[in-house]
């Protein structure tokens, strides 16, 4: 899906972390603070906690000796207003709340009357070494970036200011007697280099599904989740507020992206096109060369493309999105090896947007799954005149808002790889992963969802595909920009239990073809296709 479905309403995903173990008893959470008032995000994080069936909050403990905010600079705040006013996608996830509402009076207790816990949960100035010992699993917080830093106020702050990547975050544990921490539910997140809010508003949206996945996999697997889950991390501490010269020279650079930014899309139009070519063999390099171009009319962008194979002739599906209309739809062309290429046609559209209308086969019957997001489904449409015409045949999954569906056909099973997206965020993080014995029949998700948290391979890039003995799986790279390359996995394990893949090679697209990004990659049999991202000036080019 070439344009970034919007962040859902009240009615996004709940998202499917795995069934809590029956008959076993709820997790106790101790939340110590040092103060009352506390990130409204994190409160909404505890809050979901409290409402579930696998965990409770069992007081919350205030230490009465808050330690003291940040003074941030007249400059920093300046700058931190104007940006969510310009940028910032909703109220600021960071404002303050009050944490003690969270639980009746008779359990808002002081930090010295704490009774033992599962988890000891802290928050802002507390001793995490000291609550630990209260907590038969440790003490819990969130850090962040690379540094494994506590301090939530700086969340991203440094890596909006040196226009790093990627932002991390993560649950950080701290268990009594241990000289090192431990690094849950780790996660990484697209820097959005020209905004602070918007780079937080969706990095906190995700991550406030951390902790309570987190602790319904460790109700559900017990102790033993911790020592398989976690990686080992030295301990973080404070990380300075950048101050003087170091505040200054970043919000400058700060500055100059967002007027680059702006001058950029006053004068350029953002498109994506199609290339496509006949080869005995694809190295997937990068490079254009030898492919022909598909190139849209500057009104519209064409991407996402499907090849498929029919008596002999050869046939490309892709999304279609006319700028004027909002949404795109879904067209085919036809190709041949002279290089002609047919008028393009659309065979599907709906109310809602469509893309990445993902093709596969079951039976002898031909079907379509394109991205449905904003209908927040799945939808399965079955060829009943090909190939333009199309009949809905199944909603596989109703309720999520899920991006570019991925089919792929192993252990006499079929899976379904998705990029699933959490109310206020992005769709581009998190992978998901789900298993049925028949293509319409029942989906059921993997135990281990999300099987990977990283905007850098998450979201699916195209069909699965042999390279000799390996599966490879490939994944956009939505970093530094939407759509900046696409990671290639080896799938090393797949089954009901456990799914695991690691980064073989990256394909990015060669800076002499002039093109900023690619997205999808696809074979059948001897026909290649992908797209990519280009910039083309708005004035004074033909249309």
């Amino acid at each position: 899906m070439a344009a970034v479905a919007p962040a859902p309403g009240p009615s996004a995903n709940v998202r499917p972390i795995g069934q809590p173990r029956g008959g076993r008893a709820k997790l106790r959470v101790g939340v110590f603070a040092d103060r009352a008032a506390q990130p409204r995000w994190l409160v909404e994080a505890l809050a979901r906690v409290a409402s579930s069936d696998f965990a409770e909050l069992a007081y919350v403990a205030i230490d009465g000796e808050p330690r003291a905010p940040f003074a941030e600079p007249v400059t920093w705040r300046a700058y931190r207003a104007l940006d969510r006013r310009l940028f910032g996608r909703r109220a600021d996830p960071s404002a303050r709340s009050d944490i003690a509402a969270l639980v009746g009076p008779d359990r808002r207790i002081r930090a010295d009357r704490a009774a033992h816990v599962d988890v000891a949960f802290a928050l802002g100035g507390v001793d995490d070494e000291a609550i630990a010992r209260l907590a038969r699993y440790g003490a819990w917080r969130y850090c962040f970036g690379d540094g494994r830093g506590l301090d939530e106020p700086l969340a991203a702050v440094h890596e909006v200011l040196e226009a790093a990547p990627v932002t991390g975050t993560a649950i950080r544990i701290r268990r009594a007697g241990e000289s090192v921490d431990r690094i849950a539910c780790a996660s990484w997140s697209r820097t959005v280099a020209f905004s602070f809010a918007r780079t937080r508003d969706t990095m906190l949206a995700k991550s406030a599904d951390f902790l309570g996945r987190s602790l319904r996999a460790l109700h559900g697997q017990g102790a033993a989740w911790i020592e398989q889950s976690t990686d080992l991390a030295p301990p973080a501490g404070r990380v300075g507020f950048p101050r003087g010269a170091a505040l200054a020279g970043g919000l400058a650079r700060l500055a100059s992206r967002v007027v680059h930014r702006a001058v950029e899309r006053e004068l350029t139009i953002d498109q994506w096109q199609i290339a496509w070519r006949f080869a005995d063999a694809e190295p997937w390099s990068g490079s254009l060369e030898g492919f022909h171009r598909l190139v849209p009319p500057k009104d519209r962008f064409w991407a996402d493309p499907f090849p498929i194979e029919v008596n002999g002739r050869h046939y490309i599906f892709f999304e279609e999105l006319p700028f004027a209309a909002g949404k795109a739809h879904i067209s085919v062309v036809e190709v041949d090896r002279a290089g002609r290429v047919s008028e393009p046609k659309p065979v599907l559209t709906r109310d809602y947007h469509l893309s990445y209308p993902f093709l596969v086969q079951e039976a002898g019957a031909l079907y379509m799954i394109p991205e449905t997001a904003h209908n927040r489904a799945v939808e399965a449409y079955r060829c009943v005149e090909f190939p333009h015409k199309w009949k809905l045949a199944k909603v596989l999954l109703p309720g999520v808002w899920c991006a570019d569906a991925t089919f792929h056909r192993a252990n006499d099973r079929w899976w379904m790889f998705a990029s699933f997206g959490a109310d206020g965020g992005e769709v581009n993080d998190e992978l998901h992963l789900f298993h049925a014995d028949r293509l319409l029949g029942e989906w059921k998700p993997h135990r281990a969802n999300p099987v990977k948290s990283d905007v850098r391979g998450a979201r699916p890039a195209g069909a699965l595909f042999r390279d000799g003995d390996a599966l490879l799986r490939p994944g956009q790279i939505c970093t530094p920009i939407y759509g900046a390359g696409i990671a290639l996995h080896r799938v090393t394990r797949l089954d009901e239990r456990e799914y695991a893949e690691e980064e073989v090679r990256r394909i990015l697209p060669a800076t002499r073809d002039a093109v900023l990004g690619m997205h999808t990659i696809n074979r059948a049999g001897a026909l290649s296709v992908t797209d990519f991202f280009v910039r083309r000036p708005r004035f004074g080019a033909r249309d």
